[in-house]
């Protein structure tokens, strides 16, 4: 009963350790990303791209007598939506490999985007090149780094404290994606919406549904488009045709052996 009881007290120590390893080392993980986008500059988008707090006011008319010129008022600065200016130039200097940066509002989702000359390397790494668990958020290394591919693939680890790509799982359910559709993307070339439309599990071991980064033909990529609609957890009625760029982002899932989870979504310039 002793010797029972002692292995069941060792278990139960082993796993303490273990966890608090794990949650040391995602702490580490996440202060270290915390720090490096608190650096980033937020700046407010383009007057096209502002949204007022509330619809605009029909104008009266014009009575033609005891008016002024028109003094229309302009937007108070917390009236613009508030996001990411990204100065690449400063950035590649620290970390030669970065191609963007990711961003999901409301989540921990706020990365810098690698690549590098495989996909193992960022893995295990930081962007600075530092052996990590918790990797970085990279690009397939066969992607353009522009984006401009058909379909271009993005890699990050699953994690049960929301973290790197931890918080894709709640694209499981209708309400979050109803209140989270857009995920930003910024790159040296231009800043884009990814507008999601897709959210669906693949078996990436033999026979691997990853999704593929080339297409035969127009017919070929539409295909593909429906047949992620159709095993999509959540409804969408966002419409792709074959002039659109998607991006894909890859994690982990754990419904059973090879399991992986992709959300989908196309490219928006703005």
């Amino acid at each position: 009963m002793y010797a029972l009881l002692g292995i069941s007290l060792a278990a139960v120590i082993t796993f303490g350790v273990l966890l608090g390893i794990e949650l040391y080392t995602n702490w580490k993980s996440q202060s270290y990303y915390s720090e490096l986008a608190s650096n980033i500059e937020t700046r407010p988008r383009s007057p096209g791209y502002s949204r007022p707090s509330a619809p605009a006011a029909t104008p009266a008319p014009d009575s033609g007598e005891g008016e002024g010129p028109d003094e229309s008022e302009e937007p108070d600065e917390e009236e613009f939506i508030w996001l990411p200016y990204v100065d690449f130039n400063a950035l590649n200097e620290r970390f030669p490999g970065v191609i963007g940066w990711i961003k999901l509002e409301g989540t921990l989702i706020d990365y810098p985007i690698m690549q590098g000359t495989n996909n193992s390397f960022y893995l295990g790494h930081l962007p600075d090149g530092t052996a990590h668990r918790s990797g970085s958020i990279f690009l397939d290394y066969r992607s353009s780094p522009d984006f401009s591919d058909r379909n271009s693939l993005i890699y990050g680890h699953e994690s049960r404290t929301q973290d790197m790509f931890g918080a894709l799982k709640n694209y499981r359910g209708q309400d979050f994606y109803e209140a989270n559709p857009v995920i930003y993307i910024y790159t040296p070339e231009g800043d884009y919406e990814l507008v999601l439309f897709a959210g669906y599990l693949v078996d990436s071991g033999v026979g691997s549904e990853i999704p593929p980064l080339r297409f035969r033909d127009d017919d070929e990529f539409l295909r593909h488009i429906a047949n992620t609609k159709q095993r999509s957890f959540f409804r969408s009625d966002v419409q792709v045709g074959v002039d659109d760029r998607i991006v894909s982002l890859a994690t982990c899932a754990y419904d059973y052996t090879n399991a992986r989870w992709i959300i989908v979504g196309k490219l928006v310039e703005f």
